[in-house]
C-alpha cells in the first residue's frame, strides 16, 4: 500500500507541477470568458453602413405598409449603450447614425408595390436579385398576393419570402423577419376588430401596428415567470416556490456535464502519453523493479484522479464562488457538487484505466491514435445525448442513457442539475453501475498492462488484446 501511495504521490506531483496542467488550468477559463466576449466584442468591429432592404408587397389595395412600420420601429429601438453610457444622447433619443443596439439600426427600407401575375413577379425580382448582387441592396422581401386572406387557397401566395446573398443574417431574421410576419398577422386579423368598423378599408395604421408590437417587447421580458414548486416547512404550513433564473437553470446541466468531460480528457490523455514515454525510455522496468504491475497501475490511477480533482476544485470552486456573487447558490444547492465529486471520480478511475491500457499496449503515439479511437468514442458519444437529457431529464430516454456506464457520469450529472425530483434510487443505481463497470475495466487494463508495459515491437492487434486480458500467465 505505500508504494501505492508513493507511487500516486509521484504521478500527482509529476501532472500537476507541469508546463502543460498549468497552461490547461489557465486558459480553460479564458477559453469560456472568451466564448461568451467576442461575439459583442465582434459586433463593434461589424460595419456600420446603412443596409437597403426592399419589401415587394402584392397584396390588394393599401397594401400591409410594412416599411413605414419598420421604419417606427426602428427610431423606437433604444440608444447603443455605449452611447447612452458616454452622454453623447439621451437613451431612447437617438438618431439613426448613432444606432447600433437593434436589430433594424442600420437598416433603411423601400416598399415596392407588385402584381399577382407570375411573369411580372419573377421579372421583379431578378432585377432586384441583380442588385442584391451589385451591392445595391442587402436583401428583398415578397409579401404574397394572398398574405391577408384568412384561408389562402395556395400557401405559396400567402408565404412572405425573402432573398439574400449571405448564408446567415442575424438582422434580416430577427430584424426584418420576424416583424414582418408580426405586421402580417396583425393586418390580416384587422378585419375582425369591431374597433375598425367605421374605417373604409379597416386596416391598422403603421403607427399603431408599432405601438402594438413595441408594447408587446416591452412587457415580454418579465411576463413569463418560473418558479419552483411550493414546499411544506416542520409546522405543515406551505412556502411558495423561489423565483428561478431560466438562464442560469438551462445552462447549469450543460456546464456541470461538460466540466466533468472536460477534466477527464484533460488528465487522461497526458496519463496515456507518460506510460508510451515510460516504455520507449525504459523507465517502466526500474519502476517494475520495486512494485507490482497492479500497484504501479493503482499507484498512477489515484495520482490521475487526484489531478482531476484538482481541476473540479478550481473550476467549480469558482463556478460556486461566481455563483455565490451572484445569489444563485440556492439553485445549485449541496446535492450536485457531491455527487459531481462522486461521478467524476468514477469517471476518472474507469477512463484512466483504459487510457492506461492503451498507453502500456503501445510503442508510440501513432500507434496509439488507432487503439484510443475506441476509447475516445465511449468518452465522446454521451455528449450527443445531452440536449435530449437536458429537456427531458425523467424521461424514459433519458434514463436509459444514463444507465450505460460509460455515459453515466456526464447524463446522470445533466439530469440532477436539470431537475431537483430525480429519484434517489436512481443516482444511485449509476454510482453501482458505474463501480461494476470501473472494477471491471480496471481488472481487465491491469492485463493488458501487466504484459503490455514491458512488451516492445509491434503494437498488439485486438485478438491479441483479447488473449492477453485471458491469459493464466
Amino acid at each position: 500500500m505505500n508504494k501505492t501511495l508513493l507511487i500516486a504521490k509521484r504521478e500527482f506531483r509529476a501532472a500537476i507541477l507541469s508546463k502543460a496542467f498549468l497552461i490547461s488550468l489557465l486558459t480553460l477559463p479564458i477559453m469560456f470568458i472568451a466564448a461568451i466576449g467576442l461575439p459583442s466584442l465582434i459586433e463593434r468591429f461589424k460595419s456600420t453602413d446603412t443596409r437597403r432592404i426592399v419589401i415587394v408587397d402584392r397584396t390588394p389595395g393599401k397594401g400591409v405598409e410594412a416599411a413605414a412600420t419598420l421604419e417606427l420601429l426602428r427610431d423606437r429601438e433604444p440608444a447603443a449603450a455605449a452611447d447612452v453610457e458616454a452622454g453623447n444622447v439621451e437613451a431612447g433619443n437617438a438618431p439613426t447614425d448613432l444606432r447600433a443596439a437593434g436589430p433594424l439600426a442600420r437598416l433603411a427600407f423601400e416598399t415596392l408595390r407588385g402584381s399577382a401575375d407570375p411573369d411580372e413577379t419573377l421579372k421583379l425580382h431578378y432585377e432586384l436579385g441583380q442588385r442584391v448582387s451589385a451591392g445595391e441592396l442587402a436583401a428583398f422581401f415578397d409579401i404574397g398576393p394572398a398574405a391577408l386572406e384568412a384561408k389562402a387557397e395556395d400557401p405559396e401566395q400567402a408565404a412572405i419570402s425573402y432573398f439574400t446573398d449571405r448564408a446567415l443574417d442575424r438582422e434580416l431574421l430577427l430584424g426584418v423577419g420576424a416583424n414582418l410576419v408580426a405586421i402580417v398577422q396583425l393586418q390580416r386579423s384587422a378585419g375582425q376588430n369591431p374597433l375598425l368598423m367605421l374605417r373604409k378599408e379597416r386596416r391598422y395604421t403603421p403607427g399603431e401596428i408599432a405601438n402594438l408590437l413595441a408594447a408587446a417587447a416591452e412587457k415580454s421580458a418579465g411576463a413569463l415567470v418560473r418558479r419552483e414548486f411550493p414546499t411544506s416547512d416542520e409546522s405543515g404550513r406551505l412556502v411558495p416556490g423561489k423565483k428561478v433564473e431560466s438562464a442560469f437553470k438551462a445552462i447549469l446541466p450543460v456546464a456541470a456535464a461538460l466540466l466533468l468531460f472536460v477534466s477527464v480528457l484533460l488528465v487522461a490523455s497526458p496519463q496515456l502519453q507518460g506510460v508510451i514515454e515510460e516504455k520507449m525510455n525504459r523507465i517502466g522496468e526500474v519502476l517494475l523493479g520495486s512494485a507490482t504491475p497492479f500497484q504501479l497501475l493503482t499507484g498512477k490511477l489515484l495520482g490521475m484522479t487526484a489531478t482531476g480533482l484538482v481541476l473540479a476544485f478550481v473550476y467549480g470552486g469558482g463556478g460556486l464562488l461566481a455563483a455565490r456573487h451572484w445569489g444563485l447558490v440556492e439553485s445549485i444547492g449541496w446535492a450536485l457538487p457531491a455527487w459531481f465529486l462522486v461521478f467524476q471520480i468514477l469517471a476518472m478511475l474507469l477512463f484512466g484505466s483504459l487510457f492506461i491500457a492503451v498507453g502500456s499496449a503501445c510503442n508510440d503515439m501513432k500507434e496509439a491514435q488507432n487503439l484510443l479511437m475506441p476509447v475516445s468514442i465511449l468518452l465522446s458519444l454521451p455528449m450527443v445525448f445531452l440536449p435530449v437529457v437536458m429537456e427531458d431529464p425523467t424521461g424514459n430516454l433519458a434514463r436509459a442513457v444514463s444507465f450505460i456506464p460509460f455515459g453515466t457520469p456526464p447524463l446522470m450529472i445533466c439530469r440532477l442539475a436539470a431537475t431537483a425530483h430525480l429519484p434517489i434510487w436512481e443516482p444511485l443505481l449509476g454510482v453501482l453501475v458505474m463501480i461494476a463497470t470501473t472494477i471491471g475495466s480496471v481488472w481487465v487494463a491491469s492485463r493488458i498492462f501487466r504484459i503490455g508495459y514491458l512488451s516492445t515491437g509491434k503494437a498488439p492487434s485486438m485478438l491479441e488484446l483479447t488473449r492477453w486480458i485471458f491469459s493464466r500467465s
